[in-house]
């Protein structure tokens, strides 16, 4: 290389002397693509190899090897595949190996989804007796860990996390003496973890937990093992870890108590055992924590009292010990913790009333208790409260006036309770909230000083006592997807700004004394999968517009109205419909025969309205009709098609209370499914055959011109001329 040309470049180094000699090539992050040269190993006195951050392909070509100077070959973030070549063994003087993460942080193409070294760690890796940093994590590395890698005498971090690997760890890891950091997390590493591990002085972060670990160092300062297989009991050693500043077994299947040594920690700031299988209570020695900012506990199954010395944890900021089995009263020391932003204390027993003292936080969840009393008005004074969750409780009066100084609250949770009166009108200053649910409560008065917020996302009062109209304010939130009113007394008519909320799926406005028309505005909501508004006093017709709905519409619930008119041929384009339901209208006219189409329909409900008519041999094809099927009531004539009888799911069918005459067809009588059978008050006559002896008088009451089966003998000279008409209804092929 007599052209010292290409040593100015930015990406070169170069040697003094001459000629000169290309020591360092570092193209990092040089939107590099393609593969790893095998001419690279031409470069005879390279010590330095950067081509990480790029987007290699391929493999890592083995003759690198041949570059026995070499100091670091850094390859990670490519998209790398294939193994790990053995002859990198050769590389005697290596100091730092990093060819890990090649899956790529962020968003993974599809087409690079696969690109991930793979294969077991060479042993031969383990000749490498100066290399202090190996770094193989985020790959699709399989096999055991090589016991060679104790050999690497010199190493200061080793990390494969990420990866498939599998078997014991080796103790002879226990002989690098200078390790300071070790990774193994998210692997499917079993077995028990070595003592020898314990022997590594100089250990300052571990992802994975040995016994006696702090036997010889106390320089420990962060241990995180979670979302391993780790089980057993927590080891007592970790009270030697002195130095312990943040400890994470979460997500394994530890068990066992929390040992006593544990609250020793003193420099602890994070403690995190959640999803484990601990038992036992909470000990009052973790008053000893002081410098815990966060304690997480939950799901576990933990009982007894939440200890009063709680209160001493003057730094606490996150607390949540949800889903566990604790009792008693909330303490009123929890006040004390001065820091304290979020709690959950959902799925406990805990009882009594909430206490008065609790203060300065931002979520506030203890849901799904035995809590009772009222609400205390303090909670006001949180005016940091962004999600305040008191849900599944006993608690009674009203919602606290002070609740209007929650301005940045954006979840406010208090269904399953007991709560009643009015609204506080104060609450129109909570204008940031996204979810609001009191359903099931004795809560009366209007909503309106509920309806301040532009950026509601859901809101549910269904089950209390509400009454005046729906406020006009509730369609002025464009990304509102669920809304239930369900069982109160609004009244008035539905405000057309509904339309306006584009993203709404769900609307229940059932059972509550809502009048006027079902407004066409609502034909704007093209996401709309469900529309209750059953038990109102609507009136007018469906509107036509229902069948623009037909991608997503999953079940219209318009039963209890005085909704009148034909029903509108449209009403077939609702392709994915899943429930019909109205019954107790006035429609009137011929059921249409576009029904037919709903080929995902499971429940079809049209009783008690003046339907007349035959019914349409269509209904046949509604092969997934399985809850019911009910005609009753109308003023239906003619034969009961047969086609009915290839209804081969459904549950119930009720045709009673119409003008039915003929025979009712052999194929209803062999319907396995058929579980309720009513076919009552028809002018239906002829000979029942056997097949339909399982069903009771009262289903085929009031037809006189019927008999056999569980009725009286036929008089065959009476009945054998109808008999054979009977017989001889046509069947519809498939």
């Amino acid at each position: 290389m007599d052209n010292p040309g290409f040593c100015s470049w930015r990406e070169v180094s170069c040697s003094d002397g001459r000629p000169h000699q290309v020591l360092a090539l570092n193209l990092s992050q040089s939107s590099l693509t393609g593969t790893v040269s095998p001419s690279l190993s031409g470069l005879t006195n390279l010590l330095h190899l950067d081509l990480s951050s790029n987007r290699l392909t391929g493999s890592i070509p083995p003759n690198l090897s041949n570059r026995s100077s070499l100091l670091s070959l850094l390859l990670f973030s490519n998209q790398l595949s294939g193994p790990i070549p053995a002859q990198l063994g050769s590389l005697t003087n290596l100091r730092v190996m990093r060819i890990g993460d090649n899956d790529l942080a962020g968003s993974i193409s599809p087409t690079f989804a696969s690109s991930l070294l793979t294969g077991p760690i060479p042993c031969q890796l383990g000749r490498l007796t100066l290399l202090e940093n190996l770094i193989l994590q985020q790959n699709g590395l399989e096999g055991p860990i090589p016991p060679d890698l104790g050999n690497c005498s010199s190493l200061v971090v080793f990390t494969a996390a990420v990866n498939r690997l599998n078997g014991s760890i080796p103790p002879e890891l226990g002989n690098l003496k200078n390790l300071q950091l070790m990774n193994l997390a998210n692997n499917t590493l079993s077995g028990e973890i070595p003592r020898q591990l314990g022997e590594s002085t100089q250990l300052v972060y571990l992802n994975f937990i040995p016994r006696n670990i702090c036997s010889n160092t106390a320089t420990l300062e962060h241990l995180f093992l979670s979302d391993n297989q780790i089980s057993g009991e927590i080891p007592e050693d970790l009270g030697l870890c002195g130095s312990l500043k943040q400890l994470n077994l979460a997500n394994n299947s530890i068990n066992g108590s929390k040992p006593t040594q544990l609250f020793k920690l003193s420099y602890l700031t994070d403690l995190l055992l959640n999803n484990n299988s601990l038992v036992g209570s909470i000990s009052p020695s973790i008053a000893n924590l002081s410098n815990l900012q966060t304690l997480a506990l939950y799901q576990n199954h933990l009982r007894g009292n939440l200890p009063r010395e709680i209160g001493m944890l003057g730094k606490l900021e996150i607390l949540y010990i949800y889903d566990n089995q604790l009792s008693g009263e909330i303490p009123l020391e929890i006040g004390n913790c001065s820091s304290l932003q979020q709690i959950d204390f959902f799925g406990n027993h805990f009882k009594g009333q909430i206490p008065v003292t609790m203060g300065k936080l931002r979520p506030c969840l203890v849901e799904q208790n035995d809590l009772s009393g009222e609400i205390p008005p303090t909670l006001g004074n949180c005016h940091q409260l962004t999600i305040l969750d008191l849900a599944d409780n006993s608690l009674t009066e009203g919602i606290p006036a002070t609740f209007g100084f929650l301005e940045v609250l954006e979840e406010l949770m208090l269904y399953n309770n007991s709560l009643e009166g009015n609204l506080p009108d104060k609450l129109v200053n909570v204008a940031n909230l996204t979810r609001v649910n009191l359903s099931n409560n004795k809560l009366n008065g209007s909503i309106a000083p509920l309806c301040s917020s532009h950026s509601f996302l859901s809101f549910d009062v269904t089950n209390n006592a509400f009454d005046g109209p729906i406020p006009r304010e509730l369609g002025l939130s464009p990304s509102l997807q669920r809304l239930r009113l369900g069982n109160n007394h609004f009244t008035g008519t539905i405000p057309g700004t509904l339309g306006g909320i584009h993203q709404l799926s769900l609307v229940d406005l059932s059972g509550n004394s809502v009048t006027g028309s079902v407004p066409a505005e609502l034909s704007f909501c093209k996401k709309l999968t469900h529309i209750d508004l059953n038990n109102n006093f609507l009136s007018g017709p469906i509107p036509s517009w229902l069948g623009s709905l037909c991608y997503n519409l999953l079940v219209v619930s318009l039963d209890n109205n005085i909704l009148n008119g034909t029903l509108p041929l449209e009403v077939g384009n609702l392709a994915s419909l899943n429930v019909l339901n109205l019954n107790q209208n006035q429609f009137y006219g011929a059921v249409p025969p576009t029904i037919g189409n709903l080929s995902k329909l499971y429940e079809l409900r049209l009783s008690r309205n003046r339907f007349n008519g035959e019914i349409p041999i269509e209904l046949g094809e509604l092969r997934n009709l399985q809850s019911v099927l009910d005609l009753s009531y109308n003023n239906l004539s003619g034969e009961i098609p047969p086609s009915i009888g290839t209804l081969s799911k459904l549950e119930a069918l009720d045709l009673s209370h119409n003008q039915l005459v003929g025979g009712i067809p052999l194929q209803v009588g062999s319907m396995s499914s058929l579980g309720k059978l009513n076919v009552s008050y028809n002018n239906l006559g002829g000979k029942l055959e056997k097949e339909f002896s399982r069903w009771p008088v009262e289903t085929f009451m009031g037809n006189v011109r019927l008999c056999g089966g569980p009725l009286s003998h036929c008089n065959e000279d009476e009945s054998s001329h109808l008999l054979g008409k009977i017989n001889t209804i046509p069947y519809l092929p498939d």
